[in-house]
């Protein structure tokens, strides 16, 4: 018996041992699956992402912005290269220039840069991230397809970044702030008589006859400023050769036709209308009523989330100046980077966004259409660049 007693602890021990590494072995993957989490992205779709976000790649021209209404900046490893190209955007977050940036515009990706980079999921719009999920295994998310680029769309979407990245206080803070201008602007101008409401037209590329037409979101901010939009009888959904979604090219007659108040050009200058005798007869040139777009961490001659903030703003300033004697619009502006971006603007900088010269860091509408945000070659290893039906949603 005295034997048995150091065998039995022997097999005791051993099946000690054993047991803690099945123990070991279910701890591993129990692990596993607390690092990751799912979510629905809107496209539907069900996406595994991981708990702890350190390396995201995100692909788009508005939706850019984003992340740094989120304060998850530093979560980037690669962009696109409109965001390199906004000196806005690069002051405010050097290390932008940094990083990797694999789209070239929407379908245009290196994707030996995008691996290079080794996000933990891409954020796409429907176009990139079927290149990506075609030519990678990186999980992607995708925002919205099309760029509606309306208040509900652009919370929406803000929204979702906000449940991505887990900062719903940050999503939440910016829909407040655009629902609490949108409510500021509708009280003033409530009982503004139809007669007063200036007719306002979108002259957009070096030709200032590229406009947005009716159901835009352009229309709803021009509404929103108290003002009708001059192309409202027309329509300009859809995809046209050479020009984004939602834009088209009218003629002069037609414009000499609706005659507007207002005329707002993202190219030139108001001088380059009132010297030209084609536009003489239009009540905008003969009131000096041309002004500037314009432009900050991105063009606001697309939907952003800063500018559907800002833009109604500085319009409603402009066609209804007695009933906004108390805003300034340079304060507006400060006001909505320090609150929003946490970042404090200079009066340079301000001055540099009220005359539109970011514009031409950034690139995409102001530099013209037929062919400039197409362009993006010279890069190997490019997927895609031929998807004719949805090219030019998501620039």
């Amino acid at each position: 018996m005295k034997k048995m007693i150091p065998l039995l602890v022997c097999l005791l021990l051993a099946l000690s041992l054993f047991a803690g590494c099945i123990g070991q072995g279910t701890d591993t993957t129990t692990k596993s699956t607390s690092d990751t989490r799912t979510i629905v992205d809107m496209a539907g779709k069900t996406v595994t992402i991981p708990k702890n976000i350190e390396r995201v790649a995100i692909f788009g021209g508005p939706i850019g912005q984003v992340p740094h209404i989120l304060g998850v900046e530093d979560k980037l490893c690669a962009v696109s290269k409109g965001h390199q190209r906004s000196e806005l955007l690069a002051t405010m977050d050097p290390r932008i220039m940094t990083l990797p940036a694999p789209r070239s515009t929407n379908g245009v990706i290196n994707i030996e840069e995008l691996l290079f980079s080794n996000p933990q999921f891409v954020i796409a719009g429907d176009v990139d991230a079927e290149i990506v999920e075609k030519n990678t295994k990186i999980p992607v998310v995708q925002f919205m397809a099309t760029s509606d680029g309306n208040y509900a769309q652009t919370k929406a979407e803000v929204t979702f970044l906000g449940e991505v990245f887990e900062r719903p206080e940050k999503a939440k803070k910016y829909c407040d702030y655009l629902d609490n201008t949108i409510k500021f602007l509708n009280e003033r101008l409530a009982d503004l008589p139809e007669d007063e409401r200036l007719v306002v037209f979108n002259g957009f590329d070096s030709s200032h006859l590229v406009t947005y037409g009716t159901g835009s979101y352009m229309e709803e901010r021009i509404e929103s400023a108290g003002c009708l939009n001059a192309a409202s009888d027309v329509s300009t959904q859809g995809k046209k050769e050479g020009i984004h979604s939602g834009l088209d090219q009218i003629s002069m007659e037609q414009l000499i036709a609706w005659n507007p108040d207002i005329i707002i050009i993202d190219f030139g200058t108001p001088e380059d209308l009132y010297n030209d005798p084609r536009w003489a007869k239009i009540s905008a040139i003969k009131n000096k009523k041309v002004y500037r777009l314009p432009s900050a961490v991105f063009i606001w001659n697309r939907p952003s989330a800063e500018s559907a903030v800002l833009h109604p703003i500085w319009l409603a300033k402009i066609a209804h100046p007695d009933r906004f004697k108390d805003v300034d619009i340079k304060t507006e502006i400060k006001k909505f980077y320090k609150e929003i971006f946490e970042y404090e603007l200079s009066e340079e900088q301000v001055d540099k966004i009220l005359s539109g010269e970011y514009a031409s860091t950034v690139g995409g509408l102001s530099g013209g259409y037929t062919g400039g945000q197409q362009q993006g070659g010279g890069q190997g290893n490019q997927k895609g660049a031929g998807k004719e039906g949805n090219q030019t949603k998501q620039n």
